[in-house]
């Protein structure tokens, strides 16, 4: 059965076409102009194609056509509170050609994550996070392990953010996503006006500094990803972390000799997550990896990604 997930981060688009009897088609692709001639392309041999579209921070199992304009704007919202302009308008056209497509819950609307760990919490790993996390236990499975054997810490890492998932028998269970440093310190309005007065600061009142040397932001990455894996992998007894994504090699790096890795158990590096949207969008039509999207909960997904957002009570 071909299936199609398609991946999108920090305007890079990713394609996986999917078949588990035939070799993935992966592709890199520039803009969305190229992916809509991709799926043009497969529907065209191919016209009841099941996709899995990008679905940021997630909204309720939703078809393409039934996509409203809030679900649109949920799905885009960035971390400093600016909307994914080219995925918007990417998800509309979408909706417009009625696809047999689906947008997908991220991993804050799971029901397999408890609401005392999405109070407050925006960003718990987007839907490119769970889809990856869906190729990896998928993955296991095909070496012939069931889903419920998965125990381990995933470590996503994206091109501006790395998200960690705590996955419990092959469910996920918490999570967290990280900024890059460099998206961390200089993105959002505020934060580049907090630079614009630093810099009028230093002018007004010159004083010798050391200059930053080259791997000041690699290790800071570094500690601070080694302090939230040790977290997460410490409170919920988990063996090791598995890392993966467009900087997996980079990060795993980092992590090496901080805290127990091993290594991917599956091919396709840094396709995960379209590898895995695709493994969904077969799991969402009745093919072949049904059960694994039952067992990690994506029909039950009610909640959004701003529920759970409230000034906490006072004592």
């Amino acid at each position: 059965m071909l299936s199609l997930g398609i991946d999108h981060d920090a305007g890079h688009w990713k394609v996986a076409a999917w078949d588990e009897q035939v070799a993935a088609d992966l592709r890199a692709l520039r803009d969305s102009g190229e992916v809509w001639e991709v799926v043009n392309e497969v529907l065209a041999l191919h016209p009841a194609t099941p996709t899995v579209l990008p679905s940021g921070l997630g909204v309720p199992l939703t078809r393409a056509a039934d996509l409203m304009d809030q679900d649109i704007a949920e799905i885009t919202l960035g971390p400093d509170g600016r909307a994914a302009e080219d995925l918007g308008a990417f998800l509309v056209e979408a909706r417009r050609r009625a696809l047999r497509a689906f947008c997908i819950p991220a991993v804050k609307l799971l029901p397999s994550v408890p609401i005392h760990r999405k109070v407050n919490r925006l960003d718990l790993g987007g839907a490119g996070a769970l889809c990856a996390a869906a190729w990896i236990i998928h993955s296991v499975g095909v070496r012939g392990s069931e889903p419920a054997s998965c125990s381990w810490l995933l470590v996503h890492a994206a091109r501006t953010r790395t998200c960690l998932l705590a996955i419990r028998a092959g469910r996920i269970v918490d999570g967290t996503a990280e900024l890059t440093p460099a998206s961390d310190r200089l993105s959002g309005r505020n934060l580049e006006e907090l630079l614009r007065r630093a810099a009028r600061t230093a002018a007004s009142r010159p004083r010798a500094q050391a200059p930053w040397p080259h791997h000041a932001l690699a290790e800071a990455e570094g500690e601070k990803l080694t302090q939230a894996a040790l977290g997460l992998l410490g409170f919920h007894g988990l063996p090791y972390a598995v890392v993966i994504g467009d900087r997996g090699a980079e990060i795993e790096r980092l992590l090496d000799r901080r805290i127990p890795l091993a290594p991917s158990p599956a091919a396709g590096a840094g396709f995960e997550a379209a590898l895995g949207a695709a493994v969904i969008a077969a799991g969402l039509t009745g093919g072949p990896t049904a059960g694994l999207v039952q067992h990690l909960g994506l029909r039950e997904a009610r909640e959004r990604a701003l529920d759970w957002l409230a000034p906490l009570p006072s004592r």
